[in-house]
């Protein structure tokens, strides 16, 4: 990137895209990685890790020697189960401060920050959207 005095630089917040247009945040707070609407991350991951384990269980043990392919069952198919109960259970985990989750109501609006007000959403170890210390 060109830093010199005069050169075209710009800067932009995360919320506007190179086109220009606003992306706004969702409207509802999400509980865990379970609510709609699902990331795209989330979708890519999922269809690796099933395109990964049927290529490993389909194609690459079954043409390994007979003597190997019990032995890389039991391996692969103990690290892909592992591997699935960790996507699970961070799937499922509400990732939000304790604080927060004693006082937030999951079925209202996420509130909008203002930036007038304050520089950032936490200051001072205080959430200003949530109203909580954290």
């Amino acid at each position: 990137m060109d830093t010199r005095p005069g050169s075209q630089c710009s800067v932009a917040p995360e919320a506007v895209l190179n086109s220009g247009e606003l992306v706004l945040p969702p409207r509802i707070s999400r509980v865990n990685g379970w609510s709609l609407p699902l990331h795209y991350f989330q979708v890519v991951t999922w269809a690796v890790f099933l395109g990964l384990s049927s290529a490993t269980f389909g194609i690459f043990i079954p043409l390994l020697p007979h003597v190997w392919k019990y032995v890389a069952y039991v391996v692969t198919g103990g690290i892909f189960s592992f591997h699935l109960v960790v996507h699970l259970i961070a799937s499922c985990i509400d990732p939000a401060d304790f604080d927060v989750r004693l006082v937030k109501n999951y079925s209202q609006p996420m509130p909008i920050f203002d930036r007038s007000k304050h520089a950032h959403v936490i200051q001072n170890q205080f959430c200003h959207l949530c109203k909580v210390t954290v």
